[in-house]
């Protein structure tokens, strides 16, 4: 009966430990802890998750940042415009692949330009602040998930 019970135990963790290892998974950790140092405003933290090309929204359309330089400098301004970081969220409302959504983008070349980003295989994490939607762009690649954009 013990040997039964290990047995058990040990396919749950296996099991479990490779569900961790999913692409959505790691989506999904990696957008949770963007929103942690967000929140923390920990801007080198928050370098070491994002990527360029990084995909921003202004207005309604959606701009790239294409080195590392200009995504340091324009987190580095977000950080200090937040003034409330009670209001950042540490939770996800959900992670769907981009494929799902894409169709989402009305224009191609928006289209075109936020999937060059985040790639074929990226996600979508979701989640509201000050009751807007915000999305996080992640891009997994090799195996690492890495935050491409973010948007309201």
């Amino acid at each position: 009966m013990r040997l039964l019970a290990v047995v058990a135990l040990f396919a749950f963790t296996v099991s479990t430990a490779f569900a961790e290892d999913k692409p959505e998974a790691k989506a999904k950790e990696a957008a949770i802890a963007l929103l942690k140092a967000v929140k923390a405003k920990d801007l080198d933290a928050i370098l070491k998750m994002t990527a360029a090309p990084f995909v921003y929204k202004d207005g309604d359309k959606p701009k790239v940042l294409k080195d590392e330089a200009a995504v340091k400098a324009w987190i580095k301004e977000r950080l200090e415009e937040l003034k409330n970081t009670d209001a950042v969220p540490t939770e996800l409302d959900g992670v769907v692949t981009f494929a799902s959504v894409k169709e989402n983008i009305q224009d191609k070349d928006d289209q075109k330009l936020v999937e060059d980003a985040v790639g074929k295989d990226g996600f979508v994490a979701l989640t509201k602040a000050d009751g807007k939607l915000v999305i996080i762009l992640v891009k997994i690649k090799d195996g690492k998930a890495t935050i491409v954009g973010i948007g309201q």
